[in-house]
């Protein structure tokens, strides 16, 4: 089957707008941004047919956000405009971490933005409503969650079975979104989930084990629960048990953010595509590693081709700001 005939995926959640300066009024080098947003550009990057849905202000950071999603290819006939919200932006800090890689901190204006108002009620409305009965996948996160009790009330209604679509549910916890620090909320959500991504450090927080078997343990209804260990591998267990794990690339970072965006959008394009477990965890690699290397959160991944090299010729790749720079096969 033509990846075309199969339904698109649909991002939910929350629009942000990266910016250099949170006073500044000028969008400038502004680009679009928040968890979803970016699964949504890396997906469309692959040439996986995908929607954002969600809701921005009507300011030129909103006009910003939907036309950078447009212009990439992304459906954004559901996108509702708020005529009394901001939409919310967000800025970067980065500096040199003490094991020499680089850190970044996060600024945000989101109090009172348009997503903050999602609710239950916007998904009924006939726009969101065909693109969910005409989904494959519908992505969601944690951090939508955070945003606003209503907000997380419409990940409930999105996740409330019988549903037409699956869906693949990425942990994102953010601990300055969490005033109280419980995550029973995300952990609640995760489970109702098809696949659920998580990286290790995230697991230890909210499930209290990075245990693959642990993991599976405490969520047991899921198809596949991944874990995202770093710059070392991902791996993927199975509702019997069994693991599959493939090794991460070698990567020269210029800025961390949004590549675990860009490895769930590898991902999903490899569970639409139909792909093996191991090939679309080498897909979330792959998305992942054109991430690290860009300043922005989002970037279109390596090629293709690169997912059918051997464990040797996949160990010898090396990849830095300019694509692959080591192991290139002949």
């Amino acid at each position: 089957m033509d990846i075309t005939d199969r339904g698109p995926v649909v991002c939910f959640g929350e629009a942000l707008v990266l910016v250099s300066d949170l006073d500044t009024t000028s969008p400038g080098s502004a680009s679009a941004a928040g968890a979803e947003v970016n699964v949504a550009l890396n997906l469309a990057a692959a040439g996986t047919p995908v929607a954002w849905i969600g809701r921005v202000g009507d300011d030129r950071w909103g006009a910003l956000a939907t036309g950078t999603l447009m212009r990439a290819g992304v459906d954004v006939g559901a996108v509702a405009t708020d005529t009394t919200r901001p939409t919310g932006r967000y800025a970067k800090t980065v500096a040199t971490g003490p094991d020499g890689r680089p850190t970044t901190r996060m600024h945000y204006r989101r109090a009172g933005s348009a997503a903050t108002a999602t609710d239950p009620p916007f998904l009924t409305g006939a726009p969101v409503r065909s693109r969910l009965a005409a989904a494959s996948w519908v992505h969601l996160s944690g951090i939508t969650a955070a945003v606003s009790p209503s907000c997380a009330a419409a990940l409930d209604a999105l996740l409330a079975r019988p549903r037409p679509y699956r869906v693949t549910f990425d942990i994102n916890w953010r601990e300055q979104m969490w005033p109280d620090g419980d995550p029973a909320r995300v952990a609640g959500l995760a489970a109702q989930a098809d696949v659920v991504l998580v990286g290790a450090d995230e697991a230890e927080r909210v499930f209290g084990t990075a245990d693959p078997a642990g993991l599976r343990a405490l969520l047991p209804a899921p198809d596949l629960v991944v874990v995202k260990d770093g710059a070392t591998r991902a791996l993927a267990v199975q509702r019997d048990g069994s693991v599959v794990a493939r090794p991460a690339l070698a990567v020269d970072v210029v800025e961390p953010v949004g590549a675990g965006d860009a490895f769930a959008a590898g991902l999903l394009a490899g569970l639409v595509r139909g792909d093996d477990v191991g090939r679309c965890l080498r897909r979330g690699h792959l998305g992942a590693a054109a991430v690290l290397v860009v300043p922005g959160d989002s970037a279109a991944p390596l090629p293709a081709h690169l997912l059918d090299l051997d464990d040797d010729g996949w160990a010898a790749l090396r990849v830095g700001p300019g694509g692959v720079v080591a192991g290139v096969p002949a």
